[in-house]
C-alpha cells in the first residue's frame, strides 16, 4: 500500500504542542507546581507559589514557541511531499531529501491525533500521516495493517 502525503503547518504545530504536553517532563513540572501550591497555601507564604509556577509556565511557553518556530520553518522536511510504502516488512519512506526504511519492530504504537495517524517509533520520534491522505478504499486495509503489525 502506498500513501503520498505532507503535513500542513497547522497540523504540525498542533501535533508538536500535543506531544510537548505528553512528555514526562510536563507531568514532573505540573506535580512540582501543584506541590508548591499546596505547601504555599497551607504552610508557607504565598510567594512560594512562584517557585513552582514560574518554571512550569516557562516549560509550557518554551514548548509552544518551539512548535510555532519549527512550524514556520519552510525547510522543515515534514512539509515535503512524502511517499510512504507499507509492506509486510515495514515502511519505506521517501521524499526529495532522501529515502529511509523502517521495520515494523521499530514502531511501538499508533493512534489518531489532530486528524493524523501518528506512528510512534521506539526512539520517540513520530511519523504523522494526515487522515485525508488515506482514501476511503484504503482506510480499512491501512488500519488493519497498523493493528496487525503495531497493535491496537
Amino acid at each position: 500500500m502506498v500513501i503520498e502525503a505532507s503535513l500542513s503547518k497547522d497540523q504540525f504545530i498542533r501535533l508538536a504542542i500535543l506531544r510537548h504536553f505528553q512528555r514526562i517532563h510536563f507531568y514532573i513540572f505540573a506535580m512540582a507546581a501543584a506541590g508548591f501550591t499546596a505547601w504555599a497555601l497551607l504552610r508557607g507564604p504565598l510567594i512560594f507559589l512562584l517557585v513552582g509556577w514560574i518554571p512550569f509556565l516557562v516549560y509550557i511557553l518554551a514548548g509552544i514557541i518551539a512548535a510555532v518556530k519549527d512550524g514556520n520553518n519552510k525547510n522543515n522536511p515534514v512539509f515535503l511531499s512524502t511517499r510512504y510504502e507499507f509492506t509486510p516488512k515495514g515502511v519505506s519512506i521517501s521524499n526529495a531529501q532522501g529515502k529511509s526504511q523502517l521495520e515494523w519492530h521499530d514502531f511501538i504504537s499508533w493512534k489518531v491525533m489532530v486528524k493524523c495517524y501518528t506512528l510512534t517509533l521506539s526512539s520517540g520520534a513520530v511519523l504523522a500521516i494526515p487522515q485525508s491522505a488515506v482514501s476511503g478504499t484504503q482506510l480499512a486495509k491501512f488500519e488493519g495493517l497498523l493493528r496487525k503489525h503495531i497493535g491496537g
